[in-house]
Order: structure tokens, then sequence, then C-alpha cells
């Protein structure tokens, strides 16, 4: 399961395994991961449509 930026409220309803909700990062992107009872903080890319379809497009070119 991924979480960003939920309240805790809402973290214990879909994470209760994984204690109490982790405070806010200040960094744009950052999520929870909640995986076999813990959570881990991690990157996600910020794209904007226009990036995503870019992407989207060389990745299915082959270009990446």
């Amino acid at each position: 399961m991924i979480l960003s930026r939920v309240s805790a409220g809402t973290w214990q309803q879909l994470a209760p395994i994984a204690g109490p909700a982790p405070k806010h990062s200040a960094h744009p992107g950052r999520v929870h991961v909640v995986q076999d009872g813990t959570a881990h903080q991690t990157q996600a890319l910020l794209l904007t449509d226009a990036e995503a379809a870019d992407w989207l497009a060389a990745t299915a070119a082959g270009e990446i």
C-alpha cells in the first residue's frame, strides 16, 4: 500500500498494523510504502501530465 499525506485517522483505518501515522515530510514527492506491517518512506516521481506522456512514449519506443 502506498500512502501520501493522509490524516492520522485515515492511516489508522488503512494501515493500523504499521503503527501510528508518520510525520509528514517537507520534501515534495515523499510517500510511505507499507509492506509487511512496516512503513518505509520513499521518494515518488513528480511528473506533469506532459512529462508522464513523454516518458511513456519513450518507454514504448524503447528509448529508456
